[in-house]
């Protein structure tokens, strides 16, 4: 308990400055993509921002049933969007060779995204054993730790990468802030299960105790 105690994942300094660059991130995605014809993914960031907000209102009241259904919706939010932008823009056939013309940049940007994707839906399975599960689950919540760790890096590359690529600023600076929110939403959610999963920890350790001593009597 004392190594985790000394994680950085559950210190509330980290948690509160995530939530907070995930909604000023989201905040001027939204004021980007404000002209742009597709209302649906004006949607999606509004939802997103709405649901970080809840996310952490909800954890700080210690509403935890509330709060693990929120954090599942925003996964799943994430992973929809990632699979349509990897999936469908970046892989597919048309925009696939386009970025591989544009040249290195543009094979590392796919690389790199493939990867971010695969990561999420790692954190996304390993976020609903770990808060579902009656007991504890330290190991998968180092799992999702060092998952977070590698998209971080990835991410880091994406968005090198997109800055190089000859898009249009507005297009560059929507995806890079888009990927620094999902960063910061992830990084909200790995803090908060981290939390949570402490105190099933140290819930067990007390019962444990007190049936020692029942026993010693």
């Amino acid at each position: 308990m004392d190594n985790e105690k000394e994680s950085v994942f559950l210190s509330d300094n980290m948690m509160t400055t995530a939530c907070i660059i995930a909604v000023c991130a989201s905040l001027m995605t939204i004021f980007l993509v404000r002209t742009v014809d597709d209302k649906f993914i004006m949607f999606e960031d509004i939802l997103k921002l709405v649901t970080i907000c809840c996310t952490y209102v909800a954890y700080k009241r210690f509403s935890w049933d509330v709060t693990k259904g929120l954090m599942g919706g925003v996964l799943f939010c994430l992973m929809y969007q990632e699979a349509h932008l990897v999936l469908e823009q970046l892989w597919g056939k048309e925009d696939f060779d386009t970025y591989l013309i544009i040249g290195v940049q543009g094979s590392i940007y796919l690389a790199a995204a493939g990867m971010s994707f695969i990561m999420t839906i790692i954190i996304t399975i390993n976020h609903f054993i770990i808060n579902y599960a009656k007991k504890g689950n330290p190991e998968n919540v180092i799992l999702n730790r060092m998952a977070i760790v590698y998209k971080i890096v990835v991410t880091l590359v994406m968005i090198i990468a997109n800055g190089k690529l000859t898009f249009a600023k507005t297009i560059i600076w929507e995806n890079g802030l888009r990927y620094i929110t999902d960063i910061a939403i992830i990084l909200l959610i790995i803090s908060i299960e981290s939390k949570m999963d402490s105190f099933k920890v140290l819930r067990e350790e007390l019962l444990k105790q007190k049936k020692e001593r029942r026993k010693s009597k």
